[in-house]
């Protein structure tokens, strides 16, 4: 197999280099010695810890390709067949934490541009590696176009797991905060007081009985959904009814949902309890957070990800229907969220493309396939050279 050594070697140091969120300096480092060594122009790791490169071309056009470093950590290691970070290879496949989600992905995209920087360039590349994807996607590739890092691209291409398809679109994602507030009693005397977790409980099961089903739907993106991920009470483990309960939604949007919309049924769920003296009080609001970057800087995130939807007919005007054809694909639309919510919603002609099976991503003995990811050095290359022949004119 063409490439089989390179991409064998540069995923399996990869693989072994753990980078969760917050943690990814090792592989940072890594990837930039490695744009080096290939022949890049200009290579950054920028204030928060995120890789960037540039190779120059003949025209001022620039054209992005977008992955990141993070992986979420591997979970129960007793669910492994083999040690996540080992980069166990069985016949085709690559075993790993991050194996499909996405340092295979980079894997092929590093040889590919090792491959295009042999002959001269029509248009520059831009690479960005970003940081922090995992946790709030989105953001870390925002401040590198928006604080000048890289020049804003006329076409973006997230190196998400795609099955060599071609990704358009998926839906948004939120967090959300639901705050119930009761009033504390001894609880051996629970009718003296409102117990903030009986609240919290009466608004899941008015949740999923009233909203969930009427949520809306995209002919594309599929349906909104919502579910609580997380719930906490204080005071906790006393034999006190707690008069304070937490629970964090995770909301997914389609096109043209905002935040007004997204918080407004959840309001009048809460004014019910509150109308019936379940609960005393509350308040709903999106999630805000501040993620520590390793370089010691941090991020202020608002947890908002809007959904977006790229126009077919704007990507074939690119020339993708051609990238298609070549690779034997089909258009997609991905189940999670991505770094699109940025480059897709600030006006980048924005697609995904990369090897890998993306239900794969996130689970106990999660591999990538290297003869797939030989065939996505191939197509990285057809889309720069599809790209240079439609933009650089």
């Amino acid at each position: 197999m063409k490439y089989k050594e390179k991409l064998e070697s540069l995923i399996s140091k990869l693989i072994a280099t753990p980078s969760t969120s917050g943690n990814e300096r090792e592989i940072a480092e890594i990837i930039k010695d490695k744009l080096n060594e290939i022949g890049f122009d200009k290579i950054e790791i920028d204030k928060y810890g995120s890789v960037t490169a540039v190779a120059k071309g003949k025209s001022d056009i620039n054209i992005l390709f977008e992955g990141h470093l993070d992986h979420v950590p591997p979970g129960n290691i007793n669910a492994w067949k083999y040690p996540p970070y080992n980069a166990k290879i069985v016949n085709d496949e690559v075993y790993g934490r991050g194996s499909v989600d996405m340092k295979g992905p980079i894997t092929s995209l590093i040889t590919a541009m090792e491959e295009a920087l042999k002959r001269e360039l029509e248009i520059n590349i831009q690479l960005a590696f970003v940081v922090h994807e995992e946790t709030v996607e989105g953001e870390a590739i925002k401040r590198i176009i928006e604080e000048g890092i890289l020049d804003k691209p006329e076409a973006a291409i997230l190196i998400e797991p795609t099955k060599l398809n071609v990704a358009i679109g998926h839906r948004g994602r939120s967090l959300i905060k639901v705050k119930l507030m009761g009033k504390t009693a001894h609880a051996s005397m629970p009718d003296l007081g409102v117990n903030a977790i009986e609240a919290a409980s009466e608004f899941i099961i008015r949740l999923r009985e009233k909203l969930n089903q009427n949520l809306p739907i995209h002919p594309v993106l599929g349906k909104a959904t919502i579910t609580p991920i997380k719930i906490r009470c204080q005071p906790e483990g006393l034999p006190q009814i707690p008069d304070e309960a937490e629970v964090i939604l995770d909301r997914r949007m389609i096109i043209g949902e905002d935040e007004d919309s997204v918080l407004k049924p959840l309001m009048k769920l809460l004014n019910e309890l509150i109308s019936s003296k379940e609960a005393l009080n509350g308040f709903v609001e999106i999630v805000e957070e501040e993620v520590k970057c390793w370089t010691g800087a941090s991020m202020k995130v608002k947890d908002f990800f809007p959904a977006w939807l790229m126009s077919i007919e704007k990507l074939e005007d690119m020339g993708v229907k051609e990238i298609i054809k070549t690779m034997g694909g089909r258009y997609m639309v991905w189940d999670f969220s991505t770094d699109g919510v940025y480059t897709a919603n600030s006006n980048i002609k924005t697609f995904g493309f990369g090897p890998g099976d993306w239900k794969m991503a996130h689970q106990p003995n999660e591999k990538i396939s290297l003869k797939e990811m030989g065939k996505a050095v191939e197509g990285y290359k057809k889309i720069l050279e599809v790209l240079e022949k439609k933009l650089a004119v």
